[in-house]
């Protein structure tokens, strides 16, 4: 049969509904099918199994299906209950000769981390597990927008302190985090004037090359404080050449390098000029 759940398109909150989901039920089972879709997301808990058709990369609909299932109000009650993440399995995967967006790729590994759910996560390690097109792997856009466009909590040492540079860390397989698609609304912008947090030139003025400083949207550094996230505007010359080699500490307000996206970017034959000039022999190379 098909049955409708309404819901928040923002909260999900299912008292407060605006919207509504259609969608075929029998027994434990739930599927959508869609006529333009280019994802098939599958599903599965115990003897709960849920089919989605997406046509883009947002997945939160599963969590309006999860809510009606289980029969709680919010997001954050779902979260809430004893899950047995051994258990909890999301797979998505391309229809025809779609490829899958590094956000597919993104949720398909952090959403079946089962027992790595809030531990520290090593960005090495997940270069070698999740293999995107941004060049700028783990350390760029991508991973962050996690955040703030589906609300997972996804966190750098930019929004949580206690991690290192080299670490990252996904709380829970729930976007329990306030959705910020565009990041509006929060920008820090003292006397009318946007002010690049990296190298301090504001819009309009030359900066030290001589050229004007210029900002274009969604050029921002997220920080988390408390349960609040503000972001800091980057001009597009500190966004193009820092990108992800850099990350501040706001406790002490001095930045953290990144040293595997600066070795990423050098050319192979400085690099391994670098090295010798270091001493480093290929011994010390093959040494674990």
């Amino acid at each position: 049969m098909t049955i409708d759940i309404k819901y928040n398109s923002e909260t999900f909150n299912l008292l407060e509904s605006n919207s509504k989901l259609s969608i075929s039920k029998i027994n434990n089972k739930y599927t959508k099918s869609i006529k333009y879709s280019k994802y098939i997301l599958k599903f599965t808990y115990n003897d709960l199994s849920i089919d989605l058709e997406l046509s883009s990369s947002n997945i939160l609909k599963l969590y309006v299906i999860l809510q009606h299932h289980f029969k709680v109000k919010t997001i954050k009650d779902l979260s809430e209950l004893e899950w047995d993440y051994t258990n909890f399995k999301v797979e998505i995967t391309a229809k025809n000769n779609n490829k899958l967006s590094d956000h597919i790729k993104l949720l398909n590994y952090f959403l079946n981390l089962k027992n790595e759910f809030n531990t520290i996560l090593k960005i090495e390690d997940l270069e070698n597990r999740i293999k995107l097109k941004d060049k700028r792997g783990i350390g760029g856009e991508r991973p962050r927008e996690l955040n703030y466009m589906y609300g997972f909590s996804y966190y750098t040492p930019a929004t949580k302190k206690s991690l290192n540079n080299s670490e990252r860390l996904f709380e829970s397989p729930f976007p329990i985090e306030e959705i910020n698609p565009k990041r509006k609304a929060i920008v820090n912008v003292p006397n009318g004037k946007i002010k690049c947090f990296t190298c301090g030139c504001t819009e309009g003025e030359m900066d030290i090359f001589g050229k004007q400083c210029h900002f274009e949207k969604g050029h921002l550094i997220p920080i988390k404080v408390e349960n609040t996230t503000k972001s800091y505007p980057q001009c597009k010359w500190c966004n193009t050449f820092y990108k992800d080699k850099i990350e501040w500490d706001f406790s002490t307000g001095k930045p953290k390098f990144n040293t595997l996206a600066v070795m990423r970017d050098t050319k192979k034959s400085d690099l391994i000029s670098y090295i010798k000039k270091l001493g480093i022999t290929p011994n010390d190379l093959e040494k674990k």
